[in-house]
Order: structure tokens, then C-alpha cells, then sequence
């Protein structure tokens, strides 16, 4: 005969809707590989690399969030571990408070889930926080079951002792969520004997007398383990101190004054609204994480898509930034999304163009930045200067795979392949990069000048042949490097360095010096690609070009001809039609609000009004 068949109790209902609506909202409105991206977990799996890690207190907990870190980089995969993450707190979470109260609480346990949902916003944070809730939650539980069975005091004091150098070698600031439990056992146990306060103490002096004594190293001082200078971050790590200490009072005092009497209930409608208010909870928490933390959301967006080399989702991404948020490196970023999709001379005024075009050559210790900086270098051909600031990078990133990758490519342009395969060696034990560091050493073996490699090829002929350093990087009137005479200089070394002329045309137009603009004008003819070839395959001038070169010979009063270049009698009209409808108004926002509907995406109304946010 056949059993009926077994529906999953309420508690675990309300378990499995729970973690399915927060795998959801972690795979969508997260996407760990954004957490990966902006943190850089570093990871290698050859066995020197755990060394690191053994000298200071929280190593461990470092080098398992990095194992764990890894998995953010595939989007499903990231969702799944971080959701199971926050399941083994919540299980632990679970069992911490049944041991203490000697029975089950099982709503408890949703509350640090949803704390630990808000951390997940914080991309850039690489606090193990939930490695440290376990690797202090799980001790406590221990202490707490084993302190109702011992007796002696000597031995339970010894035993506390133990766990808390454990937990403080394994987890670092770990034992502040273990001290919570050790504190109500012993309370519970002498209610007169102020055994707590011995716990408390212990577990604050312990990283502050390792600091001060140095019988370890410590990478932080222990005052950053408990003051964040992130208010978001302090929130998370405060609000789960804060729950896991009162939450233990809270049932030592129940304990203390007896437990209430049971009141009829109907079950069912508890059931109902237990699990209603949980999930409405969880959706809150999700919505207000999703809406404060949106612009590192987007900045990581916006940087994951160019480091990938998704061009178009970072054209996406840029629509939706803050005009504060424009800075050096998104500006950069955007340009070099437009130039890659063959748009740059075209689109380029539908953006904000508030600031330089590319990136200065100098060295600044934010790491995206000087990645930025060295992969600029290389897509110029400045090989060099891509090794020297790839050699700063490393100073500043250490053993990056990013830098690692980039270092490879440097190497293999410039025909350097032991200093290459010392960084694809290096690589191929890195879980993420591994596949693409072992697909290159194969090819470096059948082609050692990797004579089939078009990327490769291309970068060589853009590399500079002679000697430049003087009048780039040592002009008196300068305090950085002359990036017009740098681009200048790639010209001449391959006349079709498309990004080289891209950029410094825009470079130009953003200054409107409609002099330099004409001279340098007649190089269009080397250029090639979709963004100067027409529907029929005929050539084809940008649109901003032609708007520029018409503002060139209304100025002057010449006309314009160039090899390779044509100024449509359409485009004479929009700057006839532009110029009738500005000098109707004498002041520059009536003008400016005249032209905007028509004319606000075009180089006539960047010339008029000069840089600003016209989206």
C-alpha cells in the first residue's frame, strides 16, 4: 500500500521561499560577477600560496573567502554559493539560540540573512563576514553544550581558552560573535559570579594585545576590524554583533524569569503571516539595498563591461551615470567603448565630454585606474610605457591575475616570451584565467613569434621605433606627459593607428581649436573601417568632422579640401539652420534652450556652448 505522500512542514516552507526569493534577487539585482570584478579576490592553487595566510590571525577565514570569491566570477554559480553562504548562517543562527534557550526559535534565524543581504550590495568590500559568522557562531554553539555537561571550571575555563585562540587564528574578528555565546553559558551557569564581563574583556584585549606585543603579523590594525570608515559597513557589522549579543541576553533573561504560558493559537494563520511578514521583510531589505547602494552597482557595471570588453552594455551602463559621476576613468572608458563599436567621431557629443579624453600617465594608487592606464598604453602601441606602469601595478596590486594578464600581452608583443610564459605559468594555476593562460602557452609553442595572432600583429606595428621621451615626458611648460605630441608620434609610426588619430581628433575638437583640428584633418585618409565606409561601401566622413570643418570655413572663410573627406550639403544646412536659430536670442540659456530639441548631440552646439552634461 502506498504512503501518502509528505508535504515539508511550515518552518521548512517558509525556509525553502525564503532562500529561493533571495537566490533570485542575488543572481538579478547582485550578479556577483560585479562583487568579483570590483574585488579581485586573488587565488592560486599551487600549495605556496596558503603560506601567506598562516601568518596572522583571520588567514584562514581570508583565504577561504578567496577559494569561495572565485565561484562570483560565473553569475549562477556565484548566486548559488553566496545564497548556500547565508543558509549555513542562518542554520547556525538556528542552532546558537536553541542551545542557549533550550528549544527551538526558528524566526531568529531570517535576521542575519537579511543583514548579510544588504553586505552582499557592498561590491568592494572584501570583509569575510561570513566566514566569520560561521567560524564563530560554530565554536559557540559547541562551548554552550558542552559548558550544561562539564562540571568543573577549571575545565570549562580551559576549553573557553582554547576555542577563543582558535577561533581568533582562524577567523580574526570572528571571536566577537563568539564571545556573545561564552558570556550567556557562563552566565547561566553562576547568574552572581560576573564570569561575562571576564569573557568580554578577553575577547576585546586579545587583537589589541597581539598588535602591541607582535607575536604575530597583522596585515590591519585591530582598531579596523571594529571601526569601518563606511557607515554602510558599520551598520552591517554593528547590526550583527548587536543581534547575536542582545539576542543571547534577551534569552538568558527569558530563562531567568520563566517561560511564559502557552496561549491557544490557531497554527495555520500563524503559519501564514510568520512566513508573509518574513518574505515582505526580505523584499524591503532587497528593494533598500538595491536603491542605496545603485551607483557602486552601476560604476562596477560600467568597468566589468570595459574590462570585458563588452562595448555596447558600456554605452548602456553610461546613459544611466550621474553627471558627478563622469570622472577620468568612465569618461575614458565611454570614449573607448565609441571607439571600439566604430562611433566615437560620430556619437562622441551624446555623451558629457567634461573632462580629458584619455587617461594622464601618472601613477595613482586606485588599482582600476592604473589597469586602465597599462591596457591604454598597449591598445596605443606604447608598449613601454605599458610595462612601466604594468611594473608600477604590480607594486600596487601584487599578485593580480588582471595585472598578470596584462604583464603576458606586454611580453608578447613585445617578443619577450620567457618574461610572458613566467606570467601565463603563473596564471594557468589561477581558477579564472587558467583556460586562457594555457591556451596561449599552446599557441606560443606552435608559433613562437606568434606570427598567426592578428592582436599581436597589429600592436607590433603600432609600436614606436624611435626615442621620444624628451619632448613627451620632459617639456618644461608640462607638468605630465604632452599627450597631443604622444599620439602625434604613434601617427607617424603607423599612419592608420585609428585610435591614436580617433582620440586625438577629439582631443581637438574638445579644446575647438578649429586651426589644429584643419591641420590635422587630412590623416582621415588613412583611416578605414565601418565608421568611414557608407552603406554602399563608398567613403564616408563622421558626422562631427564635417560639423567641425564647417565651422572651419564659416570662421575663416575658406573653403575646405581634403583627400579623403567630404562635407555633405546637408551638413552646411544644419550649420546654417544652427547659426539662424542662436543669433535670434542675445543671451546664452535662452539660445542654448532654443537649439537643444535639434541640435544638442552635434559638434555646432559643443562649439557654442562649450563642455557640459546636454543628454
Amino acid at each position: 500500500m502506498l504512503k501518502a505522500a509528505q508535504w515539508p512542514s511550515a518552518a521548512r516552507t517558509r525556509d525553502i521561499a525564503f532562500f529561493a526569493v533571495l537566490l533570485s534577487y542575488v543572481w538579478v539585482g547582485i550578479d556577483t560577477r560585479l562583487i568579483y570584478h570590483w574585488q579581485g579576490p586573488v587565488f592560486y592553487t599551487f600549495p605556496e600560496f596558503v603560506d601567506e595566510f598562516l601568518k596572522y590571525p583571520g588567514g584562514a577565514a581570508d583565504y577561504l573567502y578567496r577559494l569561495i570569491a572565485q565561484t562570483y566570477a560565473w553569475r549562477a554559480w556565484g548566486a548559488m554559493v553566496a545564497t548556500a553562504q547565508v543558509a549555513v548562517v542562518a542554520a547556525l543562527t538556528e542552532a546558537y539560540f536553541k542551545a542557549l534557550a533550550g528549544r527551538a526559535l526558528p524566526l531568529v534565524r531570517y535576521a542575519p540573512a537579511a543583514l548579510l543581504l544588504y553586505h552582499l550590495n557592498l561590491y568592494y568590500d572584501r570583509t569575510p563576514i561570513v566566514l566569520a559568522l560561521i567560524l564563530g557562531l560554530t565554536p559557540g554553539v559547541v562551548f554552550v553544550h558542552l559548558s550544561r555537561r562539564w562540571r568543573s571550571e577549571a575545565a570549562l575555563a580551559g576549553l573557553y581558552v582554547a576555542l577563543l585562540a582558535a577561533v581568533y587564528y582562524l577567523g580574526g574578528m570572528a571571536i566577537v560573535f563568539f564571545a556573545p555565546a561564552a558570556a550567556m553559558a557562563h552566565m547561566a551557569r553562576r547568574p552572581r559570579f560576573p564570569w561575562w564581563i571576564v569573557h568580554l574583556l578577553l575577547t576585546a584585549a586579545a587583537p589589541v594585545t597581539v598588535e602591541l606585543l607582535g607575536p604575530a603579523y597583522l596585515p590591519v590594525p585591530a582598531r579596523d576590524w571594529f571601526v569601518f570608515p563606511d557607515v554602510r559597513l558599520a551598520i552591517v557589522c554593528w547590526g550583527l554583533y548587536g543581534f547575536y549579543a542582545l539576542g543571547a541576553a534577551i534569552v538568558w533573561w527569558r530563562r531567568r524569569v520563566g517561560p511564559r504560558p502557552e496561549r491557544p493559537r490557531q497554527r495555520r494563520l500563524v503559519d501564514v503571516l510568520a512566513t508573509a511578514s518574513v518574505l515582505l521583510g526580505l523584499c524591503s531589505v532587497a528593494a533598500v539595498s538595491y536603491r542605496l547602494n545603485s551607483r557602486d552597482r552601476l560604476l562596477a557595471t560600467l568597468d566589468y563591461d570595459s574590462s570585458s570588453e563588452n562595448w555596447p552594455a558600456v554605452l548602456d551602463a553610461s546613459r544611466r551615470l550621474a553627471a558627478k559621476d563622469f570622472n577620468p576613468l568612465t569618461l575614458y572608458e565611454i570614449n573607448l567603448a565609441l571607439h571600439q563599436t566604430d562611433r566615437l567621431a560620430d556619437d562622441m557629443f551624446q555623451f558629457p565630454q567634461t573632462g580629458s579624453m584619455l587617461l594622464d600617465l601618472r601613477v595613482d594608487m586606485f588599482l582600476p585606474y592604473m589597469l586602465k592606464v597599462t591596457d591604454m598604453c598597449l591598445r596605443l602601441g606604447r608598449v613601454n610605457e605599458a610595462e612601466h606602469f604594468g611594473g608600477e601595478t604590480i607594486i600596487l596590486a601584487k599578485s593580480d591575475p588582471r595585472i598578470y594578464r596584462l604583464m603576458a600581452r606586454v611580453n608578447l608583443v613585445k617578443g619577450q616570451t620567457a618574461a610572458a610564459r613566467k606570467f601565463l605559468t603563473v596564471l594557468s594555476y589561477d581558477l579564472v584565467s587558467a583556460a586562457w593562460a594555457r591556451q596561449r602557452l599552446r599557441e606560443l609553442n606552435r608559433d613562437p613569434q606568434l606570427a598567426a595572432d592578428q592582436q599581436v600583429q597589429l600592436l607590433r606595428r603600432r609600436m614606436l621605433r624611435n626615442d621620444d621621451m624628451l619632448p613627451v615626458w620632459q617639456r618644461a611648460d608640462r607638468t605630465s606627459a604632452d599627450l597631443d605630441r604622444l599620439l602625434l608620434d604613434q601617427l607617424e609610426q603607423d599612419p592608420s593607428n585609428r585610435m591614436a588619430f580617433e582620440f586625438l581628433m577629439g582631443r581637438r575638437l574638445l579644446a575647438r581649436d578649429m586651426a589644429a583640428v584643419r591641420a590635422l584633418m587630412p590623416r582621415i585618409k588613412d583611416m578605414t573601417g565601418p565608421a568611414y565606409a557608407g552603406p554602399g561601401g563608398e567613403r564616408r566622413t563622421p558626422l562631427r568632422y564635417q560639423e567641425a570643418m564647417a565651422i572651419y570655413a564659416d570662421v575663416t572663410g575658406a573653403a575646405v579640401s581634403i583627400e579623403g573627406f567630404e562635407v555633405q550639403p546637408e551638413t552646411i544646412q544644419r550649420a546654417a539652420a544652427f547659426k539662424a536659430i542662436i543669433s535670434q536670442f542675445p543671451s546664452r540659456d535662452a539660445a542654448m534652450q532654443a537649439a537643444w530639441d535639434g541640435f544638442r548631440g552635434t559638434y555646432f552646439f559643443y562649439f557654442a556652448f562649450g563642455p557640459g552634461d546636454y543628454r
